[in-house]
């Protein structure tokens, strides 16, 4: 189970307008996104591995230990730790080439991959962790393709199963929004005929699914 120990790593929103002060106009936009993100969510959580002989245990990097939990929560969704641990432990081993060589800055970036996607619940979650896979996945294939020692079967194969990978990533942000939508539909109507005496409706018509 992760625990958490001292450390800062957060960048407050003051810090963040004092080194975008001076930009363009371009840059202040930017800048603002990144302002409300930063008070929009906590930042993630950075973790940390260490060794004590009988195996590695991991650790949150966080000035408090506290705030480090609810930014993992942040991340996740989630409100239940031991499904927090769980996500966090397969991401651990999705960013480890093996599990005698785990890669915290590799984990690290799958949590801020993840908390890029900001899943709201536990499905969201887990389709969330899974969306970091298949594009780390898709992406392996596609460098293994263009290796330049690469065989022509061997760069076919890869740029395959990457195409495949890129299509079911294409599925999961489909599913991801229609959970989000909560099943509901959204019909557009583009030509409306009103016959006399009849009463046209102007506008979007949403249905929900029963």
């Amino acid at each position: 189970m992760a625990k958490a120990v001292t450390k800062t790593d957060a960048v407050s929103a003051s810090d963040l307008a004092e080194r975008f002060k001076d930009v363009s106009e371009a840059e202040s936009r930017v800048a603002q996104r990144l302002l409300d993100a930063t008070l929009d969510r906590p930042p993630p959580p950075k973790v940390r591995f260490s060794d004590d002989g009988s195996g590695f245990s991991m650790a949150l990097e966080h000035q408090d230990p506290e705030r480090a939990l609810i930014a993992l929560h942040s991340v996740t969704g989630v409100r239940n730790n031991d499904a927090v641990n769980m996500l966090l432990d397969q991401l651990t081993r999705l960013a480890a080439s093996d599990m005698d060589k785990l890669d915290a800055t590799r984990t690290n970036r799958a949590i801020a991959m993840m908390d890029e996607i900001k899943p709201s619940d536990g499905p969201e979650a887990m389709l969330a962790a899974q969306m970091v896979a298949v594009h780390v996945a898709a992406m392996q294939c596609f460098s293994r393709a263009l290796m330049g020692d690469q065989t022509f079967m061997g760069r076919d194969l890869n740029l395959k199963h990457g195409a495949k990978l890129t299509r079911i990533y294409a599925q999961q942000v489909e599913a991801l929004d229609k959970h989000r939508r909560k099943g509901q539909q959204t019909v557009v109507v583009e030509h409306v005929h009103v016959n006399d005496g009849g009463q046209a409706i102007v506008g979007s018509v949403s249905s929900a699914k029963i």
